[in-house]
């Protein structure tokens, strides 16, 4: 069977890797806008100052032997505590719900209490320990007066290492996948 190459390719190969880098550089491209939103939605709406809020905070994962990095996109700190992470995405939320949750689990030394997931549009909340939705929607993300209150009734919980090598498990397979599908075109 014949098929033709786009313009400039010699071969299939050569052609499905420029176009696979093609669409997970476009991704990239607006996965930064989205972090870029949400930054800005924080520090306009939500109250929150710039020393706040962490931006793609990278860490390392050990697993065994293995070293591996893994990153949270957002995270909110009140008081030197943390206790917000924040998952930005461009497709489906509920297909990071997971990612964020276990993000959430190993980035410190405690749980950080909230998880949330968001596009800049939508958002979903959940609480950590459970895994649980505990809202939806842009208003679901604390504001930093809603969040100081909440902290007075939050006990910072360490998660037990049995569970801490699963979660980075999880973490780790959700970052080796590259998701590129753009959603309603």
């Amino acid at each position: 069977m014949k098929y033709k190459l786009p313009d400039g390719f010699e071969n299939k190969e050569d052609a499905v890797e420029a176009l696979l880098k093609k669409e997970i550089d476009a991704a990239e491209s607006e996965l930064s806008a989205v972090r870029q939103d949400i930054e800005k939605f924080l520090l306009e709406k939500k109250g929150y100052a710039a020393p706040e809020i962490e931006k793609d905070s990278e860490f390392e994962v050990l697993i065994g032997n293995e070293r591996c990095k893994s990153r949270a996109d957002i995270v909110i700190s009140i008081d030197g505590k943390r206790l917000i992470l924040i998952k930005c995405s461009v497709g489906a939320l509920v297909s990071r719900e997971r990612q964020a949750v276990a993000c959430a689990r190993v980035l410190d030394s405690y749980q950080i209490p909230f998880a949330v997931v968001t596009d800049g549009a939508d958002a979903i909340a959940l609480d950590t320990l459970t895994g649980k939705v505990i809202s939806e929607g842009m208003e679901a993300i604390p504001s930093k007066n809603e969040l100081t209150e909440l902290i007075r009734k939050i006990e910072l919980k360490k998660l037990p290492p049995e569970r801490a090598e699963k979660e980075k498990r999880i973490l780790l397979a959700f970052d080796s996948i590259k998701c590129t599908i753009t959603y309603g075109e």
